[in-house]
């Protein structure tokens, strides 16, 4: 048998892809880490009962059970505060400016590289349930079988939309569950989806897994389910930097919160009840936040703290620390590297983002050692398609935009003395070396990146003809 022949047998009996010496090692030697990969649509990362600076009145005490338990990233933030930018980022470890993915409602090119594929190459069962929003236009729209999956095997969700109380999740072989009899209407659509994420869950203990949970909810419309508009106006207490605020819309989201808290507590007690707490890696992150009239803004798709910094919570009992708040800044770009180098998996080369796990691990094997902890505690970098680039480094924000096509330093923040960024020290003379060095820093991201701000990144297509 030549080489060639030796190669085709492989991926043949692989189901079709060729396994790397590391993924094989994996399959047929090391136990596994299960991953519950949980994303929720627009939870700004003060939404929490636990957290500095956090939001009076609401409450969510199972995040903060898992917060106690596990890892607190305190500074993690999207690399691109938007559905499907930040959702590209996240599950191919690279900038939305890198990918095309710059607006909503494009398609992720078939270039990308992406998690579940590396995971699915390593023998994992990859699941994904709920709102996807990297297909295209289609809405609410049903993801085929096939590449435009990339590399989830199995799927029970729909393209793009908010239905909480009228679902229009499909099955995998896409017929709408609400005729097949899975789903009722009116029935809470996160609850729908955490039953059949506990269903997988029960199907697959015995086998690696990586299912992917994505609730539409707190994102609008804000109108949280029975049981959990539970929040008087009333008793709102605004952030110091809102404008024009509205209480009865604050309550609300809080309600969502506290809803979404409910389901992710059925989660971990499935897990617990099935005996996989102890190998299964739980991540908990937002594509973005949303601003709810700090500074005066409505919604997301800004540098601000509220819009553009996410929660980020992972449990793993015995792997990573318990009960710690790390302060390393992280990007969701970040997120696929770190997940499969817990994982004990190698991110491929195409990853922008890096492995920060480094700061988590409760201690570092040989292999971690090996590998350098770059990046822990370098700068990161956030975008909005021509409008904006932000970059983080050390306790400060700075912040330029496209004014006329000329990039243009609008804003610079000390997050640590000046949270709710209410105090603007751009062009102020005292900081101008501070502001140069930012500055420099940002053009260092452009440059390594490929970034044309302030012209327009290529945009990705509608669709693909593949």
């Amino acid at each position: 048998m030549n080489r060639r022949d030796f190669l085709k047998k492989c991926a043949g009996a692989a189901g079709g892809f060729l396994l790397s010496n590391r993924s094989l090692k994996v399959r047929i030697g090391a136990k596994h880490t299960n991953v519950l990969f949980i994303l929720a649509d627009q939870w700004r990362d003060c939404a929490f009962s636990h957290g500095a600076y956090h939001d009076e009145l609401v409450q969510t005490p199972n995040f903060d059970k898992m917060a106690q338990q596990g890892v607190r990233w305190s500074r993690c933030y999207s690399a691109h505060p938007l559905c499907t930018p930040n959702r590209a980022a996240i599950i191919t470890g690279r900038f939305p400016h890198e990918s095309g993915m710059i607006t909503n409602s494009l398609m992720l090119p078939p270039s990308e590289r992406c998690i579940a594929e590396v995971f699915g190459e390593s023998g994992y069962k990859c699941h994904y349930i709920g709102k996807w929003h990297m297909d295209g236009e289609a809405k609410p729209g049903f993801v085929p079988k096939g590449w435009r999956r990339r590399g989830f095997t199995t799927y029970e969700g729909f393209n793009r939309g908010h239905f909480y109380y009228d679902s229009p999740t499909f099955t995998n072989d896409g017929v709408p569950m609400s005729t097949t009899g899975q789903y009722t209407s009116g029935e809470y659509e996160p609850a729908f989806q955490t039953d059949l994420a506990i269903d997988f869950i029960k199907q697959n203990k015995n086998s690696p897994f990586f299912c992917y949970v994505s609730w539409g909810p707190p994102h609008t419309p804000y109108n949280p389910p029975d049981g959990f508009d539970i929040y008087n106006p009333d008793d709102i207490v605004f952030r110091p930097n809102v404008v024009d605020g509205n209480r009865s819309s604050l309550a609300k989201y809080f309600g969502l919160c506290t809803s979404l808290d409910h389901e992710f507590g059925r989660l971990m007690e499935a897990l617990e009840e099935l005996g996989l707490e102890d190998n299964t890696l739980v991540v908990f992150t937002a594509d973005h936040g949303d601003c709810i009239r700090s500074h005066g803004i409505d919604h997301k798709n800004h540098p601000e703290e509220e819009s553009c910094h996410i929660p980020l919570i992972m449990r793993l009992p015995g792997r990573l620390k318990n009960g710690q708040v790390v302060d390393n800044l992280v990007s969701s770009i970040d997120l696929m590297p770190t997940i499969l180098s817990v994982c004990g998996l190698e991110a491929p080369g195409s990853c922008t983002g890096k492995d920060k796990s480094a700061a988590a691990l409760v201690s570092r094997s040989l292999a971690d050692e090996s590998r350098p902890s770059e990046g822990l505690d370098e700068s990161i970098y956030a975008e909005r398609a021509g409008d904006w680039r932000a970059v983080i480094m050390g306790q400060h924000k700075f912040v330029v935009e496209s004014i006329e096509g000329i990039q243009t330093a609008t804003k610079l923040f000390d997050l640590a003395n000046d949270p709710y960024e209410m105090n603007n020290l751009v062009d102020l003379p005292e900081h101008a070396g501070l502001q140069e060095a930012l500055l420099a820093e940002l053009e260092a991201w452009k440059q390594k990146t490929n970034d044309p701000f302030p012209a327009t990144p290529d945009k990705a297509k509608i669709m693909y003809d593949v």
